[in-house]
């Protein structure tokens, strides 16, 4: 069975924040780049377990994976949860790979 993929409402801004900082650097090959990140992230629909839980998840009752995109060192980590329950995928962060890692608080669903 299929899941449902959501994005919390800092997911959603965190990657409308990306967006306009890739088309800005590069107009023409950043919004093909940026469509193979949505789909990678839509993706996620299916077999949302093909990828690793993370180090950074802290909870152990609401395990956090990690989808990566991209090549290094330009790398972004889709941070997200399963709801089994109910089959929904809840994106919770997107980062660059090359930044401190997320506190605990910042994989918190909002």
């Amino acid at each position: 069975m299929a899941y449902r993929v959501e994005l919390t409402k800092n997911a959603e801004a965190e990657l409308e924040e990306l967006y306009l900082w890739v088309v800005e650097r590069a107009p023409s090959q950043g919004a093909a780049w940026f469509n193979g990140l949505e789909q990678a992230i839509l993706s996620l629909d299916r077999l949302p377990k093909r990828c690793r839980i993370a180090p950074e998840s802290f909870d152990r009752d609401q395990r956090v994976r990690v989808l990566n995109y991209g090549r290094s060192p330009h790398v972004y980590r889709v941070f997200f949860t399963i709801d089994e329950t109910v089959k929904v995928v809840r994106v919770v962060h997107i980062r660059r790979g090359a930044r401190e890692k997320p506190a605990p608080g910042e994989l918190k669903r909002d």
